[in-house]
């Protein structure tokens, strides 16, 4: 049976900050959702994989997040240890054989700043997607680019480096890390960083396509509160999820302080006071209301903590 995390015990570990009870809502684009029993920021990855071995030891569960988009916290939080590798040693960046790598801690935006400015062309497509590396890779993101091309991570990771539950650090190839829509066979693995196939282009190119996507994204998406991006995957490539919440008439509907954007009807905003039972309650109107006009269940693409997400057909 899993055990609470004793603060005494974790703050043994040299290299950690360690915070009990931290408020979600400081950590997620959403800005709701409960506490994290016991939050953790290791400074390296020997800090980790001590952190890790402990967890391991006394049975106590393990929660990995990142930048906090395209998470929704329950009101209950998160039980167990939450790692956050939101120190500035998982920030880093550096030029490769293959292009760019980044560490798992850097901001999707700084990442498309490094590459531009070294005149690295490939990742301008992610322009706008909150986020960071870690959790990018992890959840194979993925937009339209430029172009109207979809594109995702799977198109441009070289290789990631993961650190398993043991603290042991493996390089797993693209090929390896099981790319699929909306995902990756990565089961336990913590991502700490990536390398990034990327093209010489010219520097003032790359601005101008990324300038076009910031256009595109500011006429097409809801910037207007605290959001998740879209909360649903697309059931199918000729159907999207915003679509089919569009064609049920949910544009602007709202459940407390959660509303259905009425920009954009795969975002889900806070527009005041909300919990995360509004968030949940009001996904589940729209998978409801989906399904039977169009007799299809829509999935959450949203990380909901803690999981299972929903149980069952139209039970959340």
């Amino acid at each position: 049976m899993p055990s609470s995390p004793s603060l005494e015990l974790f703050g043994r570990v040299p290299g950690v900050r360690l915070r009990r009870d931290e408020p979600m809502s400081r950590h997620t684009t959403l800005r709701l959702g409960g506490p994290a029993e016991l939050w953790a920021e290791p400074e390296s990855d020997h800090a980790l994989a001590e952190l890790l071995r402990l967890a391991r030891e006394e049975r106590v569960p393990v929660t990995v997040i990142g930048g906090g988009a395209n998470v929704l916290v329950r009101d209950e939080g998160i039980p167990g240890l939450t790692i956050h590798l939101g120190h500035r040693s998982f920030f880093q960046s550096r030029r490769t054989p293959a292009g760019l790598w980044a560490g798992a801690g850097l901001s999707l935006e700084w990442l498309i700043k490094a590459a531009s400015e070294q005149g690295l062309a490939g990742l301008e497509f992610l322009t706008g997607v909150p986020g960071r590396v870690g959790g990018a890779v992890w959840m194979n993101a993925g937009t339209r680019d430029d172009a109207g091309r979809m594109r995702s991570m799977a198109d441009v990771v070289e290789s990631v480096q993961v650190m398993g539950r043991d603290g042991r650090q493996r390089y797993l190839s693209a090929e390896q890390m099981g790319f699929r829509y909306r995902g990756t066979g990565l089961r336990d693995e913590i991502i700490l960083g990536a390398e990034f196939r990327l093209e010489p282009d010219d520097p003032d190119r790359i601005e101008q396509r990324i300038k076009a996507l910031w256009d595109t994204k500011r006429r097409t998406q809801d910037w207007s509160a605290p959001s998740a991006g879209c909360m649903f995957k697309n059931p199918s490539s000729d159907r999207s999820a915003g679509w089919m919440i569009d064609q049920a008439g949910l544009k602007g509907v709202r459940v407390g302080g959660m509303q259905i954007s009425p920009r954009h009807a795969n975002f889900m905003i806070h527009v005041e006071r909300a919990t995360a039972a509004d968030a949940l309650a009001l996904m589940e109107t729209a998978r409801q209301r989906v399904h039977r006009q169009f007799g299809i269940w829509l999935e959450p693409e949203i990380r909901i903590l803690p999981p299972p997400a929903l149980q069952g057909e139209g039970q959340p």
